[in-house]
């Protein structure tokens, strides 16, 4: 638990920025969206260049969101610019290797993405690094880590003894990388083709609800290690998502494409959109309602209104805008399997959805990475399109029963699910240890929780031993006037829970 924890504390800057950069392609979007501009116009040319503005730094946030995992995982290992410089150059390192070693695997355009301008152009033909997403970033972060660490202990009398450790550690560090590049330029053409596989068989039958299901998890699995485009790309705007013959004789090929199609020319077609649909159940209901769990399962008053503000930021952002992405990197470094049943509603609503035949597109044109779909303002222009309204109806009804669900599972998940599940008594245990390190049960006035802070007011704060509660699990232990707090993830509020019944125990004797 510790290990994940502190994984989590690592990898919380990135999760925000990657927040930011959603509200910023938002911001940018509610200026220059042609679906927002049907309620109101904006010409002012300040105002569109910083929409503009907005918009392009949103983008390149979550485009290159890989490379600010990796430089604030090797961030945290030392006061010194070394391990950012090594990070830099490992990560351009392992791009241009994958890409050197790549040429040849005749793969499609889709499994090459530029990173940091690195290309090369040969025969006519301009050549890019394999899209490797956030597996690439970690690969390099925690490389990075390796060899800082080994430079450090680093013997004089080595072969590069000769060499300054920083010297060292950059060099070890492009040595491993390029390594790592070659072993991901041979591994990536398996991985693809497994992925290739999937998108054939989804595609063969894209009226069967279980393998639309499968999609979504696939797709929010694959957004969710920045590799979604893989994935989208050919349902989207190829010929995997499907075709439509016009009249004129044109075929239209891609589930956003033929709705696009369809909205301009003012026809009616049922089957485009089905992989969009489920988002505006997701940011709509879902998502808001895992929020909300997380809130009301917190039982500290003083962290309630601490975080209020995010959280209902983080639901407005959800329910006005549409990405569930930020919440997916929370849960995945905080509450796994959270995640996990999270994940299994994402499929039954995506099956259920095409089964019953309701669909609701988007038009988008665009990286999918940085695809926004499902939110509120493209669900109300919708209504504009009577043909749509019993469609539209049945998802809020649909949507009303995914939030009760959701807003159960959650709740659930953290006052009871998130420690100790098949109750094997390790929570006793910690609670006892919790309560020893602190000076025994009597010397707790109270114990609550926020979102992953236990929180245990104390009598006598001479009383504790920092170094037993090292010892506990938790990531970060902090000192307060009135007691101490402890980081121990999801886990916090049963762990509070449970102090809480062990000192009504013992006040009741």
């Amino acid at each position: 638990m510790k290990r994940w924890t502190v994984l989590y504390e690592t990898c919380k800057l990135p999760i925000r920025v990657c927040f930011l950069g959603f509200i910023f392609i938002a911001l940018g979007s509610l200026v220059l969206s042609d679906s927002v501009n049907i309620f109101y116009t904006i010409t002012n040319p300040w105002a569109l260049a910083f929409a503009r503005f907005l918009l392009l730094i949103g983008q390149t946030v979550i485009l290159n969101l890989p490379l600010v995992f990796i430089v604030n995982l090797v961030a945290k290992k030392a006061n010194s610019g070394t391990p950012l410089i090594m990070a830099l150059l490992g990560y351009i390192t392992y791009a241009v290797v994958t890409m050197l070693f790549s040429t040849n695997l005749n793969l499609p355009a889709m499994a090459y993405k530029s990173t940091l301008g690195i290309s090369y152009t040969a025969s006519g033909v301009t050549h890019y690094p394999l899209h490797t997403g956030l597996i690439g970033a970690f690969i390099v972060a925690f490389a990075t880590r390796f060899t800082f660490i080994a430079s450090r202990n680093r013997s004089a009398y080595s072969f590069f003894g000769f060499l300054n450790k920083d010297t060292v550690g950059i060099l070890y560090n492009i040595l491993l990388c390029a390594l790592l590049g070659i072993l991901s330029a041979m591994v990536y053409p398996l991985c693809f083709g497994m992925v290739q596989e999937f998108i054939d068989y989804v595609a063969r039958d894209l009226n069967d609800p279980l393998r639309i299901g499968m999609y979504g998890v696939a797709d929010r699995v694959m957004s969710i290690l920045g590799l979604g485009d893989l994935i989208r790309e050919p349902f989207w705007f190829g010929s995997q998502g499907g075709s439509y013959l016009t009249i004129a004789g044109q075929t239209i090929v891609g589930d956003v494409n033929i709705w696009d199609f369809i909205q301009e020319a003012g026809s009616s077609y049922l089957g485009c959109g089905r992989f969009i649909t489920p988002y505006y159940i997701i940011n709509i209901f879902a998502i808001p309602a895992i929020y909300i769990g997380m809130f009301i399962s917190m039982t500290d008053k003083h962290e309630k209104s601490h975080m209020l503000f995010l959280l209902t930021t983080a639901i407005l952002f959800s329910i006005l805008f549409g990405n569930p992405l930020p919440l997916e990197l929370l849960l995945l470094f905080t509450s796994p399997l959270l995640l996990i049943l999270y994940l299994l509603v994402v499929m039954i609503l995506f099956g259920l959805l095409s089964y019953l035949g309701l669909f609701l597109g988007f038009s988008y044109t665009g990286s999918t990475l940085v695809a926004m779909p499902g939110s509120f303002p493209d669900y109300i222009i919708q209504l504009r399109n009577p043909l749509l309204f019993d469609t539209i109806s049945y998802l809020f009804i649909i949507g009303i029963v995914v939030f009760a669900v959701c807003l159960l599972m959650s709740r659930l998940y953290f006052r009871y699910m998130a420690y100790n599940l098949l109750g094997t008594g390790k929570t006793k245990a910690t609670v006892d240890m919790l309560a020893h390190a602190v000076g025994g049960l009597e010397n707790i006035q109270k114990a609550s929780s926020g979102l992953f802070r236990l929180i245990l007011v104390l009598n006598d704060l001479e009383a504790v031993s920092f170094k037993e509660l090292a010892q506990s699990g938790a990531s970060r232990i902090t000192e307060t006037k009135d007691g101490v707090i402890i980081d121990f993830g999801s886990s916090s509020t049963v762990i509070a829970r449970a102090i809480t019944r062990e000192i009504a125990k013992l006040q009741r004797t």
